[in-house]
C-alpha cells in the first residue's frame, strides 16, 4: 500500500469516525429532549 493510499483510508477512517461521533451525539440530544430514536435515524444522512 503506497503512502498516499494509507493517507486517503486514514483520512476516510478518520471522517467515518467523526460522523459517528455526530450520529450519535444527535441520538442522545433527541431521546433528551422526547424525541423517538425512530424518528432521529430515518432523518440522518447516508
Amino acid at each position: 500500500m503506497s503512502t498516499q493510499e494509507q493517507a486517503r483510508a486514514l483520512m476516510m477512517r478518520h471522517q467515518q469516525v467523526i460522523k459517528n461521533r455526530q450520529q450519535s451525539m444527535l441520538g442522545r440530544a433527541a431521546v433528551e429532549v422526547g424525541m423517538p430514536l425512530e424518528a432521529v435515524s430515518k432523518n440522518l444522512p447516508s
